[in-house]
């Protein structure tokens, strides 16, 4: 049973603690902070003690649980140099969670995904692929006339909401998207053998910045970009202002009722499409349930489903799609999830990224 230091006493320790497997997997020695004043107390019943105590007890690793994790980490080379290689961030629990459930799969790519995450640590992309944008160059700019960020997308703007207010929020968030949108990524919409044709009419429900419907505008007759979010609307409205003989701004949230601000695909959208795209924060199983008769009607019809936000997004939309007539399979690789939004626990299953259905 290994022995661990827990360095951070706050919000992301309890957080971590509340959803990581620790009792009876470790033995925990107790919490380090550098606040002498925490230290008179305890935290989750255990004894907090100042960074000294690693003058005493030497633990097999040191598990740091707070933002600071680089500041934390600089401390550590200088204070205590020969412990630099027991450091582990805020993910390790997790990531021997995932080792521990997969170490017996036979599956290569998930064989492949352990090596990288062994190696590296656990990541939502586990791939070298990854690696080569932690520190991309990025050029923001500005337009003062609407106040919002923009970078070039190719040899087009693209444009940020409004609450992305710094360039580095702007180019951490870019960079993101890079990442997802990389060939070799498993969250990627579109591939060579699968793609918007010519003359398709899309639909893009989710769109955010909106850089899926920029890289396929051109050879797209219609595109309607379904997006709830006002300050993703409004910059939206930015990117693609010299496209608007093309676009369809549809301001609501995709949904299986039509309510107020939920509506339907099959109410909203009047004619064949031939292409869907949907990344809408794990409703995407329940939007696809309100897009019966628009999926049936569409005769030639691709469609990119995001199926990573909850543990059964795969299978949902799997069945969903297939009952509408559609052929499916998923783009290769695997991804770690760990945000909560379907679900009240961080995930230790690795997902698809996308589910590919085709007519």
């Amino acid at each position: 049973m290994q022995r661990i230091f827990i360095w951070g006493t706050g919000a992301i320790a309890n957080l971590v603690l509340d959803q990581a497997n620790v009792h009876g997997v470790y033995e925990i020695l107790g919490y380090i902070d550098n606040d002498a004043e925490k230290c008179k107390k305890r935290f989750r019943g255990e004894k907090v003690f100042l960074p000294a105590i690693l003058n005493e007890i030497v633990p097999d690793k040191i598990v740091i649980l707070t933002d600071y994790f680089d500041e934390i980490k600089r401390q550590i080379e200088v204070e205590f140099p020969d412990m630099l290689n027991l450091v582990e961030d805020k993910r390790f629990f997790f990531k021997q969670s995932i080792l521990r459930r997969y170490e017996n799969s036979h599956n290569l790519e998930i064989q492949k995904v352990l090596e990288y995450i062994k190696e590296n640590g656990l990541q939502v992309f586990n791939y070298k692929f990854a690696d080569k944008y932690r520190n991309m160059l990025i050029d923001v700019k500005y337009d003062s006339d609407c106040e919002l960020f923009y970078v070039y997308h190719g040899s087009k703007k693209l444009y940020f909401a409004r609450f992305l207010d710094t360039e580095l929020k702007v180019r951490q968030y870019y960079l993101s998207l890079l990442v997802e949108q990389d060939e070799e990524s498993p969250h990627r919409y579109r591939m060579p053998e699968f793609d918007v044709n010519e003359g398709d009419v899309v639909v893009d429900v989710g769109v955010g910045e909106g850089n899926f419907s920029l890289e396929i505008i051109d050879r797209a007759s219609k595109v309607y970009l379904i997006e709830a979010d006002e300050e993703w609307v409004e910059a939206i409205r930015e990117t693609f202002k010299e496209y608007q003989e093309k676009i369809v701004i549809i301001q609501k949230y995709a949904t299986s009722i039509d309510e107020g601000q939920y509506a339907t695909l099959d109410q909203l959208i009047g004619e064949p499409v031939d292409f869907i795209k949907m990344d809408i924060e794990g409703n995407e199983w329940d939007a696809l349930l309100g897009a019966k008769n628009l999926i049936c009607q569409s005769k030639r019809l691709k469609c990119a489903i995001c199926s990573y936000h909850s543990d059964f997004d795969e299978i949902l939309i799997k069945n969903v799609l297939e009952s509408y007539g559609l052929n499916c399979s998923t783009t290769q690789g695997y991804m770690w999830h760990p945000d909560l939004l379907r679900r009240s626990y961080i995930s230790l299953k690795l997902s698809r990224g996308i589910v590919q259905g085709i007519k």
